[in-house]
């Protein structure tokens, strides 16, 4: 992996991850993709308008794929197994399932027992506050595909001003269907800082009264709700190493969707707004701060010699390692939107002085026997982790230390 720049744009709820060979819910794979553009997860889930609890929006389709429409939930499935892309299986029994679901609602209007076992089927009261919301993104579900592919092009827009002008263009009068536009809209923006900052500029100021009497209150929240959902794409414990890339890119995107409202709005930290920046700043700080603590060990493992024994190298260490300092490197370039600053300089300054000195032992032993496998394959492992730590300059240093090294031998 070199380390460039994360992907901008946020990785969408993964259908696969819902489609195990275990899930007894059909459909649930084609329901997940469709509705992705509003489903927000996470421990710090601000709950808006416009957008949808995932566990929730679930509890919803179980009860709608076992209970009201399982024949469509079925045909879903059966699309699912056929290799059908999950939004077109889902599109395809969508019209069905919104009707049953429209006798369902209006039948429970003369019938308020029917109400409350669906309410009980569904899981709770809950889940009913959300159904009507759930509903709508499912009729909506063209306007939220519009609103990726417009938030997509913001990216390309060449100057504020006509950025601007795009920005004005959402003119969607119902407020939870902006709201869910702007969540599905966010989602896809390469640059929130830029859109951000546009905005602020449209409603004469960043105060969060001029943001909300502007139209643009949806928008702040779909940025809360989409800091919520990096946090969620990064797993408890050392459990953040198990998809390395995700992990990097949810850390710089949650940086970048922060640092959006910092930078441009004038949000104090006694308001709402204010205090769920707080919240999520702290809850992805929490899921940050274990693998942090362990970079200095987990590089030394890496690179120390076997003190009783064979010389050997562990790949598996190796690769351990090099994922911790992509992540530290990240945590560093995202330092301003997380509370970990004494515990990153700890880090960052241990490992620095780790690495000089097992990478300067590496060195000495390889001068001393070229062509020994081994001693090779630490300085190299090293050095990779010096460019990581370091810059591109220090290692192509330590190369061209090898190269002489290699001469001479």
């Amino acid at each position: 992996m070199s380390r460039t720049s994360p992907s901008l744009r946020e990785p969408r709820t993964r259908p696969g991850r819902d489609a195990s060979a275990g899930d007894a819910v059909p459909g649930r794979a084609g329901f997940i993709a469709a509705m992705a553009p509003v489903l927000v997860e996470g421990p710090g889930f601000p709950g808006f308008v416009g957008a949808i609890s995932r566990d929730k929006a679930m509890a919803i389709w179980k009860w709608i794929a076992r209970d009201l429409a399982r024949p469509a939930a079925d045909r879903m499935e059966k699309a699912l197994a056929s290799g059908v892309d999950p939004t077109a299986a889902f599109d395809r029994e969508a019209d069905d399932v919104l009707e049953i679901l429209k006798q369902a609602v209006a039948a429970e209007g003369d019938d308020p027992d029917l109400k409350r076992r669906h309410t009980v089927q569904m899981g709770g009261s809950e889940e009913r506050a959300v159904l009507p919301y759930l509903i709508m993104a499912m009729r909506k579900r063209r306007m939220l595909d519009q609103a990726m592919e417009f938030g997509s092009a913001l990216g390309q827009v060449p100057d504020e001003v006509t950025l601007g002008s795009a920005l004005q263009t959402i003119t969607l009068a119902n407020p939870v269907s902006r709201a869910m536009w702007m969540n599905a809209m966010v989602g896809h923006v390469s640059n929130p800082g830029r859109v951000m900052m546009v905005v602020a500029r449209l409603c004469g100021g960043g105060q969060p009264t001029r943001i909300v009497q502007g139209g643009y209150g949806p928008l702040v929240e779909a940025v809360l709700c989409h800091a919520s959902n990096q946090i969620a794409l990064l797993a408890a414990g050392r459990g953040v190493f198990a998809d390395l890339d995700l992990a990097c890119r949810a850390i710089d995107r949650f940086h970048r969707l922060i640092r959006a409202l910092h930078y441009h709005l004038d949000i104090d930290g006694k308001t709402a707004w204010g205090r769920i920046v707080s919240d999520l700043t702290a809850k992805m700080s929490e899921r940050i701060a274990s693998p942090l603590r362990e970079v200095n060990s987990t590089v030394s493992a890496a690179l120390r010699r076997p003190r009783e024994g064979e010389d050997r190298l562990d790949p598996d260490a190796i690769l351990g390692a090099l994922n911790s300092l992509y992540l530290l490197a990240t945590v560093r370039d995202s330092r301003e939107s997380l509370a970990l600053n004494t515990l990153l300089e700890q880090a960052w300054s241990d490992t620095g002085y780790t690495l000089e000195v097992l990478v300067k032992r590496a060195a000495e032993a390889f001068r001393a026997d070229p062509g020994h496998d081994i001693a090779r394959e630490r300085l190299l492992a090293g050095i990779k982790m010096a460019e990581i730590r370091f810059n591109p300059e220090y290692a192509e240093i330590l190369r061209r230390g090898m190269e002489q090294a290699v001469r001479k031998g």
